[in-house]
């Protein structure tokens, strides 16, 4: 799904896969489909098994990690069109 407001990516990353220092200038959710995902932050680190989901504010960092092949939805949530 791809709209002004909204795009949800359906994301498979590589066993022993990390994403480092990463900021979306939206809000993101992470829903694990398959595998477990790690997401850090600043403040919080956490193990997301599937079924899970995560949700973060606009502006803030994170770094993934994945120990297995994992597969997730993605949904970026445009911060200008939210309200």
């Amino acid at each position: 799904m791809n709209r002004a407001d909204k795009q949800i990516v359906l994301t498979t990353i590589h066993e022993n896969t990390e994403i480092d220092s990463y900021q979306s200038d939206d809000s993101v959710t992470f829903q694990v489909i398959g595998g477990k995902l790690k997401l850090r932050t600043r403040k919080k680190s956490i193990i997301l098994h599937e079924g899970q989901f995560f949700s973060l504010h606009k502006n803030t960092n994170y770094n993934l990690s994945t120990k297995e092949e994992t597969v997730f939805l993605l949904t970026i949530l445009n911060g200008s069109k939210q309200q």
